[in-house]
Formats: structure tokens, C-alpha cells, sequence
């Protein structure tokens, strides 16, 4: 599928959902498990609960969008990205924050290192919108018209 397919049709098949993979990324095992049950019917997940587990899904796995937890132990969100963005730049990342830290928002919008931010507590429909948007960027941003690099992918 190319961009200019998906512009003719305006919309993501159901195919195409689920042949992206999206990496969720958080230290709590609950939300964690919440979030992969709300999005697992749209795409494939793959679930982390550090920074370094990510990174080692991100690098054995082909990754199209990945939504993290900005506070976590060891690794923040925002540096996670940094180091996914050095792997790869090309797969969407949205932050998730449940606090008002607005300064490492903006320095991780301003530096490239994430496409969108969603602050705690989120709205689950409001969420599932936002990653089909970032699933339409990725398909825009990554394809360009060239042959399709998720293998299978078509509408």
C-alpha cells in the first residue's frame, strides 16, 4: 500500500491495523495490561516494562509506534525516545505523562524525540484516535510512495 492508496480510500483496513506493531512501554504492570487489551484488536503489541526491555524489543522486532510512560525508574520516556531515535527515527512516538512537567514536553516536541503527547488520566476512544492518526503519519512519513516496507501490508 502506498500513500497515495490510502489517500484514495481515507482509511485503515483492518488488515493494515493489524499488521502494525505498536511497543507499549510502562513500569506498572496494570496499566500496562490495560493498555494492550484497549489497542491489541488494532494492532500488533508488544508490551515492555522498562526502558531497556524497549529497547531490546525495538531492536529484535520491527516497531511501527511506540507509546511510553514518561516517569519510570531508571529511564525516562523522553530519553527512551532519544535512544529509539537513534536506532531508527522513523516509527511514531507519543509520550504519556501524568505530570505537569511541561519543560521535558516541550524539549522532547522541539528535539524531534516524540510525535505527540497524552496526559494521565486518558481518555481510552480519545487515545485510540490519536494512535490511528499516528499509524496514518507513519504510513505518510515512512512510505513515500516507495515499496512497502511492512511485509503483507495492504488495504
Amino acid at each position: 500500500m502506498s500513500w497515495k492508496e490510502y489517500q484514495k480510500t481515507g482509511a485503515i483496513g483492518a488488515e493494515t491495523k493489524k499488521t502494525l506493531t505498536l511497543l507499549i512501554v510502562d513500569d506498572e504492570r496494570g496499566i500496562l495490561n490495560t493498555l494492550e487489551e484497549s489497542f491489541r484488536d488494532m494492532f500488533k503489541v508488544f508490551t515492555a516494562n522498562s526502558g531497556a526491555e524497549a529497547l531490546q524489543i525495538f531492536r529484535d522486532k520491527e516497531i511501527h509506534l511506540v507509546l511510553s510512560d514518561q516517569r519510570m525508574p531508571e529511564m525516562t520516556g523522553v530519553e527512551l525516545f532519544g535512544k529509539l531515535k537513534a536506532i531508527n527515527p522513523t516509527p511514531v512516538r507519543i509520550l504519556i505523562t501524568g505530570y505537569a512537567d511541561i519543560n521535558v514536553v516541550i524539549r522532547g516536541l522541539n528535539e524531534g524525540l516524540m510525535w505527540q503527547y497524552v496526559t494521565k488520566p486518558w481518555d481510552t476512544e480519545e487515545l485510540k484516535t490519536l494512535l490511528r492518526r499516528a499509524a496514518q503519519h507513519y504510513l505518510k512519513e515512512s512510505q513515500n510512495d516507495e515499496p512497502n516496507p511492512i511485509s503483507g501490508l495492504s488495504f
